[in-house]
């Protein structure tokens, strides 16, 4: 290679370059280009050339060398229509539709036809008599601006995947993840970005229970590098977080990160204070249904129990997310009404009379009505259990008399894992069976009292639903 062609090491510091590619076989035809491209600085970076001679050692560069924005390639080389090859090459084996493509000839005989020019987005055609210093500098920047342009587009499109991807993502995460999910696609970002990435914990932030509120989104940018904010961990406390860039974003890279972390720290802030509440509903709501067992002489773990076996089998029907935990709670509460019931008829140590026992079944009716007052998925939820919980498959059951389907699937539910742990469970009427003749029971009366479906689900998963109880040292808890 001419000497006039060699780049000192000094400058390749960062590699903060446009590269650009020269295939000619005229050696003078590298030093016109050398000499124009040597003083051009577009966007605070200069050019530096890479120079082949033949369309193979072109292809080898091109195989080494990555990013190179622009190939000014000559038609005519060791063969009559090698550049034509190598443009080819480029597109359809390279597979690189970044680069721009200028094609230089000075044989006009040997200009690509039409159709090529289309087939393989060639940018520009120039016979070499016509291009002089200045053409030759407004070609260069012509094609740099469009080369940064479609990187740009390239980059803010894989940005914004990898934004929608982290996104979604963070809805099935922990609390405890939330910051490995944040750097994890800070990281990625970086990577797309082609730079590198610091996150510093700044130190928590805490704010009176009652009183203080923390703002939803608060992204302070500092010179388009450095952004700070609060990751919110509990209801009452955010971390301080700073993240820095080793080099400026662009203003749309800026604007997606920017949107990205927005959707990001509302996403978060919304699930703690929706865990929080739910956490905080599932204690109040423990300790009323508990407060209604223990009128019964019974113990609030029935109520807990109920609540994480019916969870468990709405998870086998394909239940999920919010709707799980809903689930759970509003099992809770399905005996909660018979706070209306007696104590005489609640309590009675024998079999009830017939006249007793349509007052004992009143307590559906009575839950539903409390329940059914409150405007809110869940109590919707609470209410169809409280209602519907003593319906039988076979349609022998109260307070409706509801048959197969007709019975809400939550009531289905409800209904075994209520008689699986009442009948595990001590009583005032009698003592507690075993589980052994537990599950003859559960079994003599599927496809009778419980939904054939509920039970065969019931029975694949028993040995997860067991595992609440200590069958080795005591019949309950």
């Amino acid at each position: 290679m001419p000497s006039f062609l060699k780049k000192s090491a000094s400058k390749e510091s960062n590699g903060e370059f446009w590269k650009i590619l020269v295939v000619d076989d005229e050696p003078d035809v590298h030093a016109i280009t050398s000499v124009v491209a040597r003083d051009i600085e577009f966007e605070g970076k200069k050019v530096k050339l890479y120079s082949a001679f033949s369309s193979e050692e072109a292809k080898k560069i091109l195989q080494n060398v990555p990013d190179i924005a622009l190939a000014i390639i000559d038609v005519v080389m060791e063969k009559d229509m090698s550049g034509l090859e190598l443009v080819r090459y480029i597109r359809e084996e390279l597979k690189n539709p970044y680069i721009r493509l200028v094609i230089r000839t000075g044989q006009p005989g040997f200009a690509p036809p039409r159709e090529i020019v289309l087939k393989y987005d060639i940018n520009d055609y120039r016979e070499k008599a016509e291009l002089s210093s200045n053409g030759l500098f407004t070609m260069i920047i012509a094609r740099l601006r469009e080369y940064r342009d479609i990187v740009e587009l390239e980059t803010q499109k894989r940005l914004l995947e990898r934004s929608a991807f982290y996104s979604s993502v963070v809805l099935n995460s922990n609390v405890q993840d939330f910051e490995d999910t944040l750097t994890e696609a800070l990281d990625s970002f970086s990577k797309i970005l082609g730079l590198t990435v610091k996150i510093e914990k700044l130190g928590e932030i805490k704010t009176d229970k009652f009183n203080g509120t923390f703002p939803i989104v608060n992204l302070s940018w500092d010179h388009d590098k450095s952004v700070e904010f609060s990751l919110r961990k509990e209801r009452d406390i955010s971390e301080k977080m700073k993240v820095e860039f080793s080099k400026p974003l662009t203003l749309h890279q800026l604007n997606i990160i920017s949107m990205f972390l927005e959707r990001y720290l509302v996403t978060v802030n919304n699930y703690v204070l929706s865990k929080d509440l739910i956490e905080t509903l599932y204690k109040v709501i423990y300790i009323i249904s508990e407060v209604t067992e223990t009128r019964s002489l019974e113990t609030g773990e029935h109520v807990r129990r109920v609540g994480k076996l019916a969870k468990l089998l709405a998870s086998k029907f394909g239940y999920e997310g919010e709707y799980l935990e809903f689930f759970e709670i509003a099992a809770m509460l399905h005996d909660v009404g018979k706070i209306g019931i007696p104590d005489a008829i609640l309590n009675k140590p024998a079999k009830l009379s017939d006249e007793e026992f349509e007052i004992m079944k009143r307590h559906t009716v009575i839950g539903y009505e409390i329940l059914s007052t409150v405007e809110h998925p869940l109590f919707k939820l609470a209410a169809n259990i409280a209602l519907y919980h003593h319906e039988n498959w076979d349609g022998t059951g109260y307070p409706k008399g509801l048959k197969g389907e007709e019975i809400p699937l939550e009531g289905r539910i409800v209904s075994i894992v209520d008689v699986y742990d009442a009948l595990l469970s001590d009583r005032v009427y009698r003592p507690a069976w075993s589980e052994e003749d537990t599950l003859r029971y559960i079994k003599e009366n599927c496809g009778k009292k419980f939904d054939p479906r509920v039970c065969e689900i019931f029975f694949e998963n028993y040995e997860e639903a067991r595992n609440l109880y200590d069958f080795k040292n005591s019949k309950t808890e």
